[in-house]
C-alpha cells in the first residue's frame, strides 16, 4: 500500500493524520476528495462515532476502489449530558466555532465539574477488510478559551495535567497525545503486525 485515502474535506485534518502517520514511521500519499474534485459527501446518520467512521469509509471506498481510513471524532461534555458527541461537527447551526466555544463557555461558567472528553473512532477499509481503533481523550472544559495552535474545539479542552488548553500545547502534544493520535497509532500498530 502506497496511497490512502483520507475520508475528509477538513484540510486541518488531513494535515494532522498526515503528520502523525509520519511521526510513527508511515509514509503513504495522502488523497482526500478534494484531490478528485469531489464535494458530495455521504449522508451520516450513524448513532455512534464508529457508524459514522463506517459510513464514510465505505462511501468512498465503493467510490475510488483505494485503501480507505476514515475518522468520526468529537467532543462530550458532561454538563452537557455528553453533548455535542456525535453531532460536534455540526453543533449550534449558525455558529462558527469561535462563537459556538464562546457560548460553551458562558453556559459554563459557574459549573464547577467541568469533565470533558475527546473521542475518535477510526475505520479502515482495504479489500474485504473493516477494521476499527478508538482514541480517548480526558480533559475539561476551560474556564476561557486560550491558544493559537490547533483546531474545533482545542482552545477550549483543558488538558489538566498541564493546566493548559490543547490549542496552547499545541501540535507537538497533539500528534503524540489527542484522540485521533491515539487511534491513529492503533492503527499503525496492527499494519505494522
Amino acid at each position: 500500500m502506497n496511497k490512502l485515502f483520507i475520508a475528509t474535506n477538513n484540510d486541518h485534518k488531513k494535515e494532522e493524520i498526515n503528520t502523525i502517520l509520519k511521526n510513527n514511521g508511515i509514509n503513504l500519499e495522502l488523497v482526500s476528495p478534494k484531490d478528485f474534485n469531489d464535494h458530495e459527501e455521504p449522508i451520516e446518520n450513524g448513532l455512534t462515532y464508529k457508524e459514522n467512521a463506517y459510513i464514510k469509509a465505505k462511501y468512498y471506498y465503493d467510490k475510488y476502489h483505494l485503501p480507505t481510513l476514515a475518522d468520526d471524532s468529537g467532543l462530550s461534555i458532561k454538563y452537557f449530558n455528553d453533548l455535542p458527541g456525535i453531532h460536534s461537527a455540526r453543533f449550534l447551526k449558525g455558529f462558527n466555532i469561535e462563537e459556538t466555544n464562546n457560548y460553551i463557555i458562558e453556559l459554563m461558567k459557574y459549573v464547577k465539574h467541568r469533565d470533558a472528553l475527546f473521542e475518535c473512532w477510526i475505520c479502515f477499509i482495504n479489500n474485504d477488510e473493516v477494521k476499527y481503533y478508538q482514541g480517548l481523550n480526558p480533559g475539561e472544559i476551560a474556564l476561557k478559551a486560550k491558544g493559537n495552535e490547533g483546531f474545533g474545539y482545542d482552545p477550549i479542552f483543558l488538558i489538566k495535567e498541564f493546566n493548559k488548553t490543547e490549542a496552547e500545547l499545541g501540535n507537538a502534544y497533539k500528534n503524540e497525545h489527542s484522540h485521533r493520535a491515539k487511534a491513529l497509532k492503533a492503527w499503525v500498530n496492527d499494519l505494522e503486525k
